[in-house]
């Protein structure tokens, strides 16, 4: 494989810690929220029925990562910098970043549709994920367990959405499971057949006991060959190129 950055990974890895020390500020957050749009020159997002009365983590990663020009990505980024002081450059290039759905690129329902604990869990899950991915202990693991299970049951929300929001924070932790990936490793016979067959099926909202059975195995299936995938994000990346490249060959 080519040499590829991944240059992005600092810069959402340090915001994800920024983000972080919000938890409990929201009010504050939400009032930095139409700040981001104004500085970066943009149209903000509906995100609420009326005023915008909280939000979570995700959501806000979702602004840089859903299908927009990269140039109104990086004019995101670079207003998300000046305000939140992030040190990290401004990436050059997006290799292996997966996209949500721009239709459904929120994570919590509008009032008065959202449960009373809905943002809550969220917060939680992206706390529990960032303390996880600093120190991989099995209590941090179970914690990241709960609030999974709690946010991707949640109307709305499966497997991409919520496997891709945890990547964005820690690719080297955490595996996307978008439909692409997904294909990559189940379908695309680029991976071995039997071991395959020894992966959990991929249920359309799938348990967090399945999602670290299957990071484990992916993990040590790509340690232990001999070619150039050695991590996710690497896999992320062959799977974009592989799919795009039979894509063009089907058309």
């Amino acid at each position: 494989m080519q040499d590829v950055s991944f240059d992005w990974i600092d810069y959402y890895r340090e915001f994800a810690h920024v983000l972080l020390q919000y938890k409990n500020k929201r009010a504050e957050l939400v009032q930095l929220i139409p700040l981001i749009y104004e500085k970066s020159g943009l149209d903000m997002p509906t995100l609420e029925n009326g005023e915008l009365q909280d939000i979570d983590p995700f959501t806000i990663y979702g602004f840089f990562n859903k299908s927009i020009k990269e140039e109104n990505r990086k004019r995101i980024l670079m207003a998300i910098k000046e305000i939140f002081s992030i040190q990290a450059a401004i990436p050059l290039v997006f290799n292996s970043v997966p996209f949500l759905n721009n239709r459904n690129a929120i994570y919590y329902h509008f009032l008065p549709d959202r449960g009373a604990e809905d943002i809550d869990d969220l917060w939680e899950l992206f706390d529990a994920a960032i303390c996880y991915a600093d120190e991989s202990t099995y209590d941090k693991q179970r914690q990241v367990e709960q609030y999974f299970d709690r946010v991707i049951n949640k109307k709305g929300n499966a497997n991409s959405k919520v496997t891709m929001g945890l990547y964005w924070l820690a690719p080297d932790v955490f595996l996307n499971l978008d439909s692409r990936n997904t294909w990559y490793i189940y379908e695309s016979q680029k991976i071995p057949a039997e071991f395959v067959a020894s992966l959990p099926d991929v249920d359309p909202k799938i348990s967090a006991k399945k999602y670290f059975q299957i990071i484990s195995k992916v993990r040590q299936y790509l340690a232990s060959t001999k070619g150039d995938i050695k991590n996710f994000e690497m896999l992320s990346y062959e799977a974009w190129r592989y799919s795009t490249e039979v894509n063009e060959n089907e058309g």
